[in-house]
């Protein structure tokens, strides 16, 4: 099975593809383009399972975005409805993000926080998995 995991915000979104097991960060894209994005990664990768992260907060205040994140899984339900939609808890995601931040160098992770994003969410799936 092949996995794509997606870091979804209002305007760019992180992709992360799992190759041989191990989770890669692969781009940033518009969100206005993220559809024909998994689309292309779904025919190119023979990608089986779409991973979406649901940003849960300890203290309630990104509800706005979790609905937004709910519709949107609703949605590639629809439109892809052989494939398995897997949603995870991102809650503590953000202290293995500042981690990242720490190891690469604050303009760097700058640059690339919204695939390294998705590749965390990706690797906490497949650990998920094991």
């Amino acid at each position: 099975m092949t996995a794509l995991a997606i870091d979804l915000w209002n305007k760019n979104c992180g992709i992360a593809l799992e190759v041989n097991g191990i989770s890669i960060p692969k781009e940033i894209i518009k969100r206005h383009t993220i559809i024909n994005s998994i689309k292309k990664y779904i025919q190119k990768c023979s990608v089986d399972e779409i991973v979406v992260w649901l940003p849960y907060d300890l203290y309630n205040k990104r509800l706005h975005q979790l609905e937004k994140t709910k519709k949107f899984i609703q949605k590639l339900e629809i439109l892809f409805p052989n494939m398995n939609i897997v949603w995870i808890d991102e809650r503590f995601s953000t202290h293995e993000a500042q981690t990242a931040e720490s190891q690469l160098g604050w303009k760097y992770y700058m640059e690339k926080r919204d695939d390294i994003s998705a590749q965390i969410i990706l690797e906490t799936y497949l650990e998920m998995k094991k």
